[in-house]
């Protein structure tokens, strides 16, 4: 099976084009640049076993944070694509809808375990297939987005089949809303991402939010200390921190409105905006994106969408002046 190439490969980047990390504008990923700030911790937590106490304190946090009722499980791994990973072997079903273009390691995952896997272009003709649907909200890369009611009314349908409907809301911290986890349904599984909007997408930590049945199925199947100690700890510590959440969302929604004004006067035709991302659409994306990483301004090109780009956000207004530098000068040349 072919490798899926994410974002975030700034290694490779360099490799090519050199440079020092430090002096490139890395803008390939949807991770919030402005990270939670990290915490001092107790050397017992790098030194022992994660404890169970430290479990059960960071899923109650989970569950404050992401709204969870009673009646639902939570369960975190390293990561949601250690769940990702874990799902298609848990729920044993052949017939997957992607709603697509999406995340790549779902299809991935799915195809992998031999499943019958389509992607389909919008959610009613993935639940009008039956068997598990899978979709974003928002989505990665083209930031569509579906409101809880619609997903209710998804699921319902699905649920006259015995199908699943599997939400991926990593993005969905800037736009709470959009979750549908407080009214979750049985046959719904939401998938939520830790480190995109706290910024430490390399502590690696995610949560499932389910039926209580099948979370427990997951947290057997990902195994004991699924979580390392230092991530229980800041996981809980940030997803408590109310007032960093409230100014970290009004900081994205600014900023992302700033840096789509700056993509629409570059030449960039803006065709989404995510909070922690952008998709924009030129004719001429290879050359634009060939020619930023000349300069060392990363982006992210698709190969299924030959002419789509994504943008990170800038982290401060140096970095924004200097994506609209060099995207006009780019454009310009054209």
């Amino acid at each position: 099976m072919s490798e899926i190439v994410h974002g975030g490969r700034l290694d490779t980047a360099i490799a090519q084009y050199g440079g020092e990390p430090d002096n490139w504008l890395d803008l390939s990923t949807g991770i919030n640049p402005r990270s939670y700030p990290l915490p001092a911790l107790d050397d017992v937590v790098w030194k022992r076993l994660p404890g169970e106490q430290a479990e059960l304190a960071l899923y109650q946090t989970a569950r404050n944070y992401y709204r969870v009722s009673d009646r639902s499980g939570v369960v975190g791994a390293n990561g949601t694509q250690a769940i990702i990973q874990v799902l298609p072997h848990i729920l044993d079903r052949k017939s997957v809808s992607i709603v697509s273009p999406t995340y790549g390691e779902h299809f991935h995952c799915w195809k992998g375990v031999g499943g019958d896997v389509v992607e389909a272009s919008t959610l009613n003709e993935a639940v009008s297939s039956g068997g598990v649907v899978v979709v974003g909200n928002p989505n990665n890369p083209d930031c569509r987005s579906y409101q809880p009611d619609v997903l209710v009314e998804a699921a319902s349908v699905l649920a006259k089949s015995k199908g699943i409907l599997m939400v991926d809301e990593a993005f969905c911290d800037v736009e709470p809303e959009l979750s549908v986890v407080p009214q979750l349904p049985e046959n719904v599984i939401v998938l939520r991402s830790f480190g995109k909007f706290f910024g430490l997408a390399g502590m690696r930590l995610g949560f499932a939010i389910c039926n209580a049945d099948l979370a427990s199925r997951i947290f057997r199947m990902v195994g004991p200390w699924a979580v390392s100690g230092p991530a229980l700890e800041i996981g809980r510590i940030a997803m408590s921190d109310v007032d960093w959440i409230s100014n970290a969302c009004k900081w994205v929604k600014e900023a992302s409105q700033q840096q789509q004004e700056v993509l629409d006067r570059s030449g960039m035709e803006i065709t989404g905006n995510a909070g922690l991302f952008l998709e924009a659409k030129h004719p001429n994306t290879a050359y634009i994106c060939e020619q930023l990483m000349r300069v060392h301004v990363l982006v992210r090109p698709f190969e299924v969408r030959p002419d789509r780009l994504r943008f990170g956000l800038c982290a401060d207004e140096n970095s924004l002046a200097r994506l609209e530098t060099e995207l006009t000068r780019v454009i310009g040349e054209l």
